[in-house]
């Protein structure tokens, strides 16, 4: 009798007290981590922030904007997307991550534009990275085609090339989360890209083949995710600089919702880190597509169990 009060009485709490917010709830998950975690998303025409006043290692993720910056040019200059571009053999570094390498070796050779950067975003390939930088006129293009679109609160000074050089140098490739929702949110609502340049980046971004236990592992059936990921380097004493994950999120009612998790000087692991952003989608996901059939309702940071023994 008396464990049947005890659950009666907190179900009764539970329905009296206030729901939660998205943001309250997140919060609330990340709240003594051994990590910086910074959260973004914009849905409804709402922005919506956690951790957002700091400065995080974008890592691959500045790969979404190398190739928007690129894109921007070739559609300036009339360049079609099925473009041979020439590879010189020292552009491909042999220590690196690098899909490509493996196909093609460490010789010239020529590749289309639209497999470069399938190469570059989709497969996160760090040579096609920079091949793209230089078709672009170069990081500080970069950055400063990313300026002339509206996007602030980020910073592009790096390559791949230079990190690689010098780990430490991957902080100055910076963003806010909100910045990097604010960049998924210009793709797919203000046509920063004309066509076909703007469909071919979305169908690469779906296509991304890296994070899938990071927001990809929160999706339900009739969702999608284009999004772009980034891993930092993992230092002396075990910390990894970075561990990110961004994208457009489909609703099955055909709303999006653009998000960033950006997790910086994480000593969780690399599973944990995961789990983490698989966990935030979640919430985000539920608060934002209530009464979408297959999406379920958030009433807390977890949900209420009890475990019952009759007496």
């Amino acid at each position: 009798m008396k464990t049947a009060v005890t659950i009666l009485i907190a179900t009764l709490l539970s329905l009296a007290a206030p729901a939660q917010t998205a943001e309250e709830i997140i919060a609330k998950m990340t709240e003594g981590k051994a990590a910086e975690v910074g959260v973004a998303w914009v849905a409804d025409g709402k922005a919506h922030t956690i951790n957002n006043a700091g400065h995080y290692p974008l890592m691959s993720v500045f790969k979404l904007h190398v190739a928007v910056a690129a894109l921007r040019q070739m559609e300036r200059n009339g360049t079609p997307t099925d473009t041979l571009i020439n590879v010189k053999a020292t552009e491909m570094m042999a220590d690196t991550y690098s899909p490509m390498l493996r196909l093609y070796g460490k010789r010239d050779f020529t590749i289309r534009l639209d497999s470069l950067l399938r190469y570059s975003v989709a497969e996160s390939d760090n040579n096609a990275c920079d091949i793209i930088i230089r078709l672009a006129g170069g990081i500080e293009a970069v950055d400063a085609e990313m300026r002339s679109i509206g996007l602030t609160d980020f910073n592009l000074t790096e390559t791949e090339a230079t990190m690689h050089a010098d780990p430490t140098r991957s902080y100055n490739n910076r963003s806010t989360p909100l910045s990097v929702a604010e960049l998924f949110r210009k793709l797919y609502e203000e046509s920063i890209l004309g066509e076909p340049y703007a469909a071919l980046l979305k169908g690469i971004l779906l296509s991304t083949s890296t994070g899938p236990n990071k927001l990809k592992a929160a999706l339900t059936p009739g969702m999608t995710l284009a999004h772009k990921t980034g891993t930092g380097f993992t230092l002396p004493d075990g910390t990894r600089t970075a561990d990110n994950d961004a994208g457009a999120i489909t609703l099955p009612d055909g709303r999006r919702i653009y998000i960033a998790v950006l997790i910086k000087d994480t000593r969780l692991g690399d599973e944990a880190n995961a789990r983490l952003m698989a966990d935030i989608a979640r919430v985000v996901i539920r608060h934002t597509a209530k009464g979408v059939k297959g999406v379920k309702e958030v009433k807390g940071v977890k949900d209420i169990t009890f475990n019952c023994h009759i007496q």
